[in-house]
């Protein structure tokens, strides 16, 4: 029997101490008062989840692989590194998650190639900019101190423009996807500084050729296709989080006991 009770206690006493653990993920809570006072509640955590984001970043490009509309192969010459600013606005989940909506710039950024054939001597070039959308799901680390690492991955569209003088213009909007990794420090008040890395990949982007670009160097085709455009990129940040766009949680009325 003492076995039944002694089980029975501790049972109780693990489903009471769940329901305050998982009522403090919730709210910010004070049992102060006396027994006959309902839990008081006061603003839930949540009203500082939404998060504004700023981000400058330097991205290392790889050399992608370029063909023409007839699939033959065209050497890569270079593929200039260059410039990211972007933002976007935030939701801290529960128990470490977050999600966040960014908008990014990548200034033009020249790629360069030649028949093999005809050699560097004949070489072409196109500036690339693109407009990059992602959505992105992280996973803070939490250490108990100001530095917080963090894993994430994003998926969304880039939408690539080309400039060139042998091309016409053109562009693809392509599907996109990134893996970050970073650590975030916690600033004064509500700010918080991010350094991190994000592999990204912007998929592909085609270019149609102009006539007068056929007849000096592109005698059969009739556009230029750069595939997987890819990225390495440093980038360091700042992130402040802010009340909710609508209160989250009303708090309790004062009560008299506690004085």
């Amino acid at each position: 029997m003492n076995v039944l009770k002694l089980g029975l206690v501790s049972a109780v006493m693990m489903v009471s101490t769940g329901g305050a653990a998982l009522a403090a993920d919730v709210y910010d809570q004070d049992y102060r008062g006396s027994l006959k006072d309902s839990l008081y509640e006061g603003e839930a955590v949540s009203d500082r989840r939404w998060y504004w984001r700023l981000d400058l970043g330097y991205g290392f490009n790889s050399d992608p692989d370029l063909e023409d509309s007839n699939q033959v192969d065209i050497v890569t010459n270079d593929y200039d590194d260059g410039l990211v600013l972007g933002g976007g606005i935030g939701f801290n989940l529960m128990r470490g998650f977050r999600i966040d909506a960014t908008l990014d710039y990548r200034f033009e950024n020249e790629i360069s190639g030649y028949y093999p054939a005809a050699g560097p001597a004949n070489q072409t070039s196109a500036d690339i900019d693109t407009l990059l959308g992602l959505v992105n799901f992280y996973y803070d680390l939490d250490m108990g101190h100001r530095i917080t690492p963090y894993v994430g991955v994003g998926i969304g569209f880039a939408d690539h423009d080309v400039e060139g003088a042998d091309f016409e213009g053109g562009g693809d909007t392509n599907f996109a996807w990134a893996l970050m990794a970073g650590v975030a420090v916690d600033l004064k008040d509500s700010w918080k500084l991010d350094v991190g890395y994000r592999y990204l990949n912007m998929g592909d982007v085609k270019a149609d050729i102009t006539n007068a670009a056929k007849v000096t160097k592109f005698p059969t085709a009739d556009f230029v296709e750069a595939e997987d455009l890819e990225s390495h990129e440093i980038r360091v940040g700042l992130r402040y989080s802010f009340s909710c766009f609508v209160r989250c949680a009303e708090a309790a009325p004062d009560y008299d006991s506690y004085k």
